[in-house]
């Protein structure tokens, strides 16, 4: 199915020749299309969707422009833009299947991911996520940053405390930044 942000995508790129990323490129697309706010009732759901549907339509763009214009249009998590032949740099896998790059243009092709991904799902992956990067130990020490004794502080336990400490090593007010950048790390950290 032909994807109906190509064309708006692609006059997107064409004013930034320099490329953009796909959070800019969001952007564009929220002021030129009202309807692409409208994707879902709730947030995490309607970001999914507003971000497959700009990644699916890079995908197809890269594929046409390739076939038919000989440019490649690169795709990476900090910029999109298009490369001319002479410019490309070719991937260090030996085979087209096995690269990355092939494995998110599957996923983002596949409409059934789109069609099959609803709240729950992205609830779900989400939370994986989340857990993923969650390490042993952390929790203990982001409760010692914060020079809190209990192992179950509540959120507003932990608000309070890290004001506090908060003012006492803010660096406008003549603390350490390193301090407070660790302060701010924990108080991230147990809020989560």
């Amino acid at each position: 199915m032909k994807n109906p942000l190509v064309g708006p995508i692609l006059a997107i790129l064409k004013n930034h020749p320099n490329g953009m990323s796909e959070f800019d490129i969001l952007k564009a697309l929220k002021d030129q299309l009202p309807e692409f706010s409208k994707l879902a009732d709730d947030a995490n759901l309607q970001l999914f969707r507003q971000h497959f549907l700009i990644m699916n339509a890079l995908y197809q763009l890269q594929s046409s422009l390739w076939q038919e214009e000989n440019l490649m249009l690169n795709i990476s998590a900090l910029r999109i833009h298009l490369l001319s032949a002479s410019e490309i740099q070719l991937s260090a896998s030996t085979s087209l299947n096995d690269s990355v790059d092939a494995k998110l243009a599957a996923y983002y092709l596949d409409w059934e991911e789109y069609e099959k991904t609803d709240e729950d799902e992205v609830s779900r992956l989400l939370n994986s996520f989340y857990k993923g990067i969650s390490l042993p130990g952390n929790r203990d020490s982001a409760l010692k940053t914060l020079q809190i004794d209990s192992n179950n502080p509540t959120k507003a336990t932990i608000k309070q405390q890290y004001r506090k400490l908060a003012q006492k090593h803010h660096p406008d007010r003549g603390g350490d930044q390193d301090i407070f950048i660790g302060l701010r790390q924990a108080y991230e950290y147990l809020m989560f």
